[in-house]
């Protein structure tokens, strides 16, 4: 359909009567909002609102929008990564500081070239066990009869001396 064909389509149905719908829609929104709209108004805004948001003023203007939408978003994310970059390196900075060798204000006289020491271990707790038993011998010894086992006398107390 052409823009000339459907220019007159759209005047014959602006011509229209309001229908009954188009007066219900116009007193609901009064309800709603406190304002009195006008039933024709209603009417062309029922009627035209489709074909206003498929046509290319309104199509340019979305992209336009959605363009403006867009620069801001990347805008933002080129601020935000230059905060971030910039706190990264301040931190870096101060790590550096930190971590920086302390030099004594006189160096002290070469030291006489030693050996290495063995690197000690670190400690770590270790766990004592019992050592294994002796592999028995071979051959058994005769066995003798165990002597039966008596209680020693306790020593005979001392005595003591008067003077």
């Amino acid at each position: 359909m052409s823009k000339s064909e459907n220019a007159k389509s759209l005047e014959e149905r602006a011509a229209a009567v309001p229908t009954e719908l188009h007066e219900r829609f116009a007193q609901w929104i009064y309800e709603q909002t406190g304002v009195r709209p006008d039933t024709k108004s209603v009417q062309l805004a029922c009627i035209f609102r489709m074909e206003f948001q498929a046509s290319d003023d309104n199509q340019k203007a979305l992209a336009a929008k959605k363009a403006a939408a867009e620069a801001k978003r990347k805008k933002q994310a080129a601020e935000k990564k230059a905060r971030l970059e910039a706190q990264l390196a301040k931190l870096q900075a101060e790590l550096a500081k930190e971590t920086a060798p302390v030099e004594p204000a006189e160096k002290p006289a070469a030291k006489k070239a030693t050996a290495p020491k063995p690197a000690d271990k670190p400690a770590t707790p270790t766990r004592r066990t019992r050592k294994a038993p002796a592999a028995k011998a071979t051959e058994k010894a005769p066995t003798q009869p165990r002597a039966a086992r008596t209680r020693k006398a306790t020593a005979p107390a001392k005595a003591t001396e008067s003077k």
